[in-house]
């Protein structure tokens, strides 16, 4: 009688205590990319070696030496518990702290918060449209904020805990002053 509630008791901790380590690597690999990525090196590029890919919606496509070596420090740091092919790094940089998740400035005359056909905007990241979000899609040049955000859609090990859903999408994001370079 005490076996099954014992048993969905250790599948449970056994789930959270999963969830929990690929949580913490996440954490790891992308403080560790934020590391290499504060000091603006450049000189020792990805080698053809695994690469952690860019999120979707992103213009950083090709991303650069620099980009190039953040992601394959992702890969290294993460790439033996979470396959990399299905995590993804997004990499944005802004002038100041109060830039962060802050939308282009907007001259809003109808009020409605967002922007509208004919109304101004001053274009913070030059990309010739009004954004939610002001990031530039590079990791940044000396003293910009740079935000690493790394995601990755976990997997519980049994599937069989109550209310855990199958898909938990994990994010974790890095806001760091890059050095003067």
């Amino acid at each position: 009688m005490c076996l099954p509630p014992l048993v969905l008791l250790i599948t449970m901790a056994a789930d959270h205590a999963w969830l929990a380590l690929i949580k913490q690597q996440l954490d790891h690999a992308s403080r560790a990319a934020s590391r290499y990525g504060i000091t603006g090196q450049v000189d020792a590029a990805a080698q053809g070696g695994n690469m952690v890919p860019l999120c979707p919606g992103g213009e950083a496509s090709a991303g650069g030496p620099r980009v190039d070596r953040i992601r394959a420090i992702i890969a290294m740091q993460a790439g033996a518990l979470i396959p990399v092919d299905q995590m993804c790094l997004g990499v944005g940089s802004y002038a100041g702290y109060q830039g962060v998740g802050q939308p282009e400035p907007l001259a809003d005359v109808n009020g409605n918060g967002r922007h509208d056909t004919g109304e101004g905007f001053t274009d913070v990241n030059g990309n010739g449209r009004w954004d939610a979000d002001q990031a530039i899609p590079t990791p940044g040049g000396g003293d910009s904020v740079a935000v690493y955000t790394l995601r990755y859609t976990a997997h519980p090990l049994s599937g069989v805990v109550p209310g855990l859903p199958p898909n938990i999408p994990l994010e974790t994001r890095m806001v760091v002053r890059n050095e003067p370079f």
